[in-house]
């Protein structure tokens, strides 16, 4: 390390020992002892690294009714599973032992008697794997939600949250400015007291036709549990993680299928058909359209104003991640970012029985299959969306390589290249791409030649964590991230019209959502980070009055204590789309 250059080094490293990324050994490491494990004793002094290396060698005993045995022996799947006929047949609840640790559910408890399913029962048991192993590694028991309020399947909530802010339909362009431009002025000054919505729209009894596998599939990479992850950053107990990534996995687009027979409400997770309108008949029918809408207090409940953003990121990662797994599966799809009326006026309220807070979005015209759905091409397809990992922090000062790995990354940037939209690759460390190709730190501008040189060094990095610091939200830090991604539109194209800031934002989500695929491929992390200012735009960039729609971060995972536990794919069981194996980390 050049003289010049080692000061700024150390302020670096004193910053992440400050923020707890980075730590400094008093105690020589053990060998043979995974970093993930590393990263829980870190972070747990109760958790010694003996624990994490025991963890290795343990063996679960799983005593539960058949219909949950295979979750859990899927959700621990890593450790040596035995399972333990009941001592009363027909009365056992849920027991899994590692060691001496015992996490038990009671036959009368919630989890067993209420009606479940597939879908819901593994990720119950994802999270009854993830809590026996976290008090395996000595951290303080934590409860688990019942099977009815599980964060992102719960159906208990009210349909809207009272008390939560109605955004504005149409807002003015101003009000679009201070959205793009000034988000923290559009944020609560603390926790808003309103109720969190119920995350599954409540319906009366009723269930329409099965749909067909092939529809199955394509949602089951959008609407449906792929993971579970608990530690202190997560609420409610833990989150369960869908393939789309989400705003604290509030999860405000719902998804309706409408064909020629009726119209019904998808509920996430097992993916059941619930009709919406009367004249839904039991035959699925054909022309299949997926209409796409936002329930706003699911966010606004939190997020006040600034839902407005949240939701028109969503409904266009949405949209692109539909598009991206038709494609893969053969399937012609036409998709288009609309806005619409709220509630029950305009052509969809009715026909769907929107509520009051509710709006569509968009639409996604599917064609019938063009071939047969290839299995094994289609699971290596949801293994990508799999390993999507958003991370509460995307950097691993502790053990970051010293090059890092962008994979794809320039690739799909380059060919999801959109002529309306800035597209920036600031490169924090040198990388190296899937064709091996060595990248050194500064700003690439996108164009359909690859990305292009902007201005070359760490300036642009140091120029992001200056205008990131000086935000005070939870900063990422740059110089250990390999890169970022930026988005970016003209501010007086994306703030005349709120259709119009819709339509490109969906346009953005297409890149930001390639982008996030890129990063999985590559074995790194992509976390959209909304904290980004126009004019920390102009100074990385050297172009002015861009508003930025999205920031993408790629790194390593740093240590934040989680313990992440894949759903087993219960629903595609027995019909041989794919029988991917799970995987426990932490």
């Amino acid at each position: 390390m050049p003289e010049s250059g080692r000061p700024m080094v150390r302020r670096g490293l004193d910053h992440l020992e400050r923020c707890g990324a980075l730590r400094r050994e008093v105690v020589a490491r053990p060998e043979d002892i995974p970093g993930q494990l590393l990263a829980v004793a870190d972070l747990f002094s109760e958790a010694p690294y003996g624990r994490c290396a025991a963890l290795l060698a343990a063996r679960a005993t799983v005593c539960a009714p058949v219909d949950w045995l295979q979750p859990l022996d899927a959700a621990l799947r890593q450790l040596s599973v035995r399972a333990e006929p009941p001592t009363s047949p027909g009365s056992c609840g849920v027991l899994v032992r590692i060691g001496e640790v015992e996490v038990a559910l009671a036959p009368d408890d919630g989890w067993l008697v209420e009606p479940i399913g597939q879908v819901e029962r593994s990720v119950a048991a994802a999270a009854v794997a993830a809590e026996a192993v976290a008090r395996f590694l000595g951290r303080p028991a934590r409860p688990l939600p019942g099977a009815r309020r599980l964060p992102g399947l719960d159906r208990r909530g009210p349909r809207t949250s009272t008390g939560a802010p109605l955004l504005d339909p149409w807002p003015a362009p101003e009000q679009l400015r201070e959205l793009l431009l000034d988000p923290a002025s559009l944020l609560p000054a603390g926790e808003l007291k309103c109720p969190r919505p119920a995350a599954v729209r409540p319906l009366a009894a009723g269930e329409g036709p099965r749909m067909p596998d092939w529809l199955r599939a394509l949602l089951w990479c959008v609407h449906v549990p792929l993971r579970w992850e608990s530690g202190d950053l997560a609420h409610s107990g833990g989150w369960a993680h869908r393939g789309l990534a989400s705003a604290r996995g509030f999860y405000p687009v719902e998804l309706y299928l409408v064909t020629d027979t009726g119209a019904w409400y998808v509920e996430p997770g097992d993916l059941r058909l619930v009709p919406v309108s009367p004249s839904a008949s039991s035959d699925p029918g054909s022309r299949f359209t997926l209409v796409l809408t936002v329930r706003e207090t699911k966010v606004s409940h939190r997020y006040d104003r600034y839902a407005t953003r949240l939701c028109l990121q969503e409904a266009g990662l949405a949209l692109a991640a539909l598009g991206d797994a038709a494609r893969e599966a053969g399937i012609a799809a036409d998709a288009v970012a609309e806005l619409g009326e709220r509630g029950r006026s305009g052509p969809w309220g009715e026909l769907l029985d929107l509520g009051p807070d509710e709006r569509p979005v968009g639409r996604i015209m599917l064609g019938p299959p063009q071939r047969a759905l290839d299995a094994r091409s289609f699971a290596r397809h949801l293994a990508l969306v799999r390993q999507r990992r958003s991370g509460h922090r995307v950097f691993d000062a502790l053990g970051a390589e010293r090059v890092g790995r962008l994979g794809s990354l320039p690739a799909e940037l380059t060919a999801a290249l959109d002529d309306r939209l800035s597209t920036f690759l600031v490169v924090h460390r040198p990388c190296l791409d899937a064709a091996a190709g060595r990248w050194e730190p500064g700003c690439y501008r996108v164009t359909g030649h690859g990305p292009e040189p902007v201005r070359a060094g760490l300036e642009p990095t140091e120029q992001l964590q200056r205008g990131q610091d000086a935000m005070g939200w939870l900063a990422p830090d740059y110089l250990s991230a390999s890169a970022t991604v930026i988005v970016a539109v003209p501010v007086d194209e994306a703030t005349a019209d709120v259709r119009r800031l819709h339509d490109i934002t969906a346009a953005a989500a297409r890149i930001a959502h390639r982008g996030l695929l890129g990063a999985a491929a590559a074995g790194a992390v992509g976390r959209i980070h909304n904290s980004l200012r126009a004019d920390v735009v102009a100074a990385v960039t050297g172009e002015k009055q861009l508003a930025p729609l999205f920031q993408l971060i790629v790194g390593c995972a740093g240590p934040d204590g989680t313990i992440t536990v894949d759903v087993a794919e219960a629903a595609f069981i027995g019909n041989g789309i794919t029988k991917l194996t799970g995987d426990t980390r932490c």
